[in-house]
């Protein structure tokens, strides 16, 4: 399943409806972070500690990016568990192709992955 998490993709009538309900939550972080919390409104006013500039606005950002990511995550698990038609492959154009063995072999001989192991020589036999 992590395989195909990884090298698939949503489709897009689907895929815009999960990224709108992935904003949701940022959105609203955000709104609670720099309004509700009147960060703004120091900010403008000048009340804004230079701590809260240095180390809370980076961590308020960082945080959107990691709530975003989670539902995103979260949501398209739930479509690749109950709608796997609605998942296609990635594809990639650099990516070497499916018959790598071959194209290695071709490359370095027919030897290339019979290569024997060197013999460890910490083993001594005692004598």
């Amino acid at each position: 399943m992590f395989c195909l998490f990884r090298n698939s993709r949503i489709m897009n009538p689907l895929n815009y409806f999960v990224l709108a309900i992935s904003w949701m939550p940022v959105l609203y972080w955000l709104h609670f972070a720099f309004i509700e919390k009147s960060f703004v409104n120091n900010y403008i006013e000048g009340s804004t500690l230079m701590v809260d500039l240095l180390l809370g606005l980076p961590i308020v950002l960082l945080f959107a990016i990691v709530i975003y990511a989670m539902f995103y995550w979260f949501l398209k698990i739930l479509v690749i568990t109950f709608a796997p038609y609605m998942i296609e492959k990635n594809t990639y154009p650099d990516a070497p192709e499916d018959n790598l063995d071959e194209i290695l072999k071709e490359k370095y001989g027919e030897d290339y992955w019979d290569k024997e192991q060197p013999e460890d020589t910490t083993k001594q036999t005692k004598q």
